[in-house]
């Protein structure tokens, strides 16, 4: 039997995505709480969901709260207000899907005694080689945006217990104090948008999001959405054909492998380890981008 996994989605400004998003992903969850900041159609998106059981917005919170990481705490509160301390959150946030199951991980979470779940993400962007591409907002986003960094890792499961707790103004930690903090000894992954053909977008992702015209196509105006890498900390850009290769849900390696062999996908400063995995590194194989 699966623990009962509570999603906790942040959104703003994403409903160029949000309807693709949640349908790849809401029906992993028994709830959804939802808080959302959005000047678009993102909220009218999220209540078609029957399991997006609270949404809330920014004018709703206390006069001065600043919206980050740690506003997550009015939704943990209602949730266990509702549900009381048992099962999982889950960090939904409104570009991500997730390819292995949430629930699977929790389940191989719990048989761990692990209280935390870290995720592989893998960064989806436009490549300067669609520059000739025509985007068709008919069309999933997950069909044509097919470039991605392999190489980020975020924390987007943790055990529901009492006494959860965000610093006030915690930001960019999506961890709240009160756990063990033991890890699932995986990387599940996920694939997230961080890039999108839509004019709006760039309201969320100042000098780093999509700014072409949703209505022309016209991207003439700011080429820069084309890039060749998007993180240059990241040291391989690879193109989706429909495998992840390596990091294919159910054919992973052992986690001491994937640890092992991170080296190939961003830099890493191994400290007095350095000798060490310079010896070793031979051992699992070449490196290699696509």
């Amino acid at each position: 039997m699966t623990p009962l996994n509570i999603g906790l989605l942040m959104t703003y400004n994403e409903a160029d995505i949000i309807g693709e998003v949640l349908q790849a992903n809401a029906s992993h969850f028994d709830a959804i709480f939802a808080i959302d900041g959005s000047t678009d159609a993102t909220p009218d998106i999220i209540r078609k969901y029957d399991n997006v059981v609270h949404l809330m917005f920014d004018k709703d919170l206390p006069p001065g709260t600043k919206i980050n990481d740690a506003v997550r705490q009015f939704l943990i509160d209602e949730a266990q207000k509702r549900y009381g301390t048992e099962g999982w959150f889950t960090l939904l946030h409104g570009d991500e899907i997730f390819v292995d199951d949430p629930n699977d991980t929790i389940r191989r979470a719990e048989k761990a005694g692990a209280d935390i779940i870290n995720w592989h993400v893998l960064n989806f962007f436009i490549h300067s080689s669609q520059k000739d591409i025509n985007f068709d907002d008919s069309r999933p986003l997950q069909d044509q945006i097919n470039h991605y960094h392999p190489g980020g890792i975020e924390v987007r499961q943790f055990k529901n217990v009492p006494d959860l707790r965000y610093q006030p103004d915690q930001i960019y930690k999506v961890l709240p104090h009160g756990l063990k903090n033991k890890p699932l000894l995986d990387y599940p992954i996920l694939k997230h948008y961080v890039d999108r053909p839509v004019h709006y977008s760039t309201k969320r992702y100042k000098g780093v999001g999509v700014v072409r015209d949703a209505q022309t196509n016209d991207a003439g105006a700011d080429d820069r959405q084309f890039k060749d890498v998007l993180e240059t900390s990241k040291k391989q850009v690879r193109r989706y054909d429909g495998a992840f290769d390596e990091f294919t849900p159910g054919k992973r390696p052992s986690f001491l492998i994937q640890w092992l062999r991170w080296h190939r996908y961003v830099a890493i400063n191994w400290g007095i380890l350095t000798p060490l995995i310079t010896l070793i590194k031979p051992l699992f194989g070449k490196e290699n981008s696509q």
